[in-house]
């Protein structure tokens, strides 16, 4: 009599199947219809000039071309944002409603793989939603730099401008288009969305309703905004400015891990849209931080998902 085949703990092709699975399974919600206004949003700042632009008190090139970038990066993150909160909500609620959790258990493939296969399935969904903002932004910010780079090089010209006045506010105009830098920016909202949706998986782990996931998991997006401010009011004098002490920094450091800083990723976001100088390593760092995060929702999630019964 032979003996049933052993189930590996792990395994990376479990994963990418129910990775794949899941990719299906949000585009047969039609998830991608959210890109349609975004879209819109986007070209309609090419082809029509916001109120601000005009004026006696008309914004610089520099300045405009920040600005659409802020408008469309912050576009890019409420999306990816709430995106990474609602679809996660759905998956489970939905595969327990149509019975695919129990074929799917019942193979039988591990927890972690089918939570981690989750996870990367909505990661996989925000990484090709951005991807398509993220074109578009660059094509309509590209357009929208060489005609503010013409108008105020053919400016300088008329007045009189020296050559190398005239190559400097080249350069300046020119940082403010697409660069490496302006895609940092984005890369910051993927990672932010990332742990957003392993926040949501958590929930949706012991949430029975999918409404309280989608609540508690916005309520904790937008302590994380805050709670940066709120720990530095808490535990150091706005006028002395002690440094914390031992116990104020665990404390600090728990509430950190409870709630993600996602200060720390608009950060980078801001200084993409202002064109300041962002090294690779501050990449990378705030990457193992998404990377921390992600592990340890995905970990709390296995050890509260694995004692459900189905």
């Amino acid at each position: 009599m032979s003996r049933p085949a052993s189930t590996s703990f792990f395994s990376p092709r479990r994963v990418l199947i129910i990775a794949q699975s899941t990719v299906t399974q949000l585009v047969r919600m039609k998830v991608f219809y959210f890109l349609a206004p975004i879209a819109l949003l986007f070209l309609g700042m090419q082809h029509f000039d916001m109120p601000w632009y005009n004026g006696p008190e008309a914004l610089q090139p520099e300045q405009e071309l920040r600005m659409h970038k802020n408008i469309c990066l912050g576009a890019m993150m409420v999306f990816s944002s709430m995106f990474a909160i609602v679809s996660t909500a759905l998956l489970i609620p939905g595969d327990i409603e149509d019975r695919t959790l129990y074929t799917i258990l019942c193979k039988p493939v591990p927890r972690l793989d089918y939570l981690v296969g989750k996870l990367l399935g909505v990661m996989a969904v925000i990484f090709i939603a951005m991807l398509v903002m993220d074109v578009l932004m660059v094509v309509t910010l590209h357009y929208r730099m060489e005609a503010k780079l013409v108008d105020a090089m053919e400016y300088m010209k008329n007045i009189g401008y020296p050559e190398r006045e005239i190559e400097a506010g080249r350069a300046d105009i020119t940082s403010h288009g697409p660069t490496l830098i302006l895609q940092y920016g984005v890369m910051s909202h993927f990672l932010k969305a990332s742990v957003l949706a392993a926040v949501a998986l958590l929930i949706s782990t012991f949430s029975t309703s999918t409404l309280f996931t989608i609540a508690t998991s916005g309520m904790i997006w937008v302590i994380g905004e805050f709670q940066s401010i709120a720990r530095d009011g808490l535990f150091q004098d706005p006028v002395l400015g002690d440094t914390p002490g031992l116990a104020e920094r665990i404390v600090g450091t728990l509430i950190s891990l409870i709630f993600p800083d996602f200060q720390l990723f608009s950060s980078i976001s801001d200084a993409a849209a202002r064109a300041e100088n962002i090294l690779p390593a501050d990449m990378a760092q705030l990457g193992w931080l998404a990377a921390l995060y992600i592990g340890i929702y995905v970990v709390l999630s296995w050890f509260v998902f694995s004692d459900k019964e189905f």
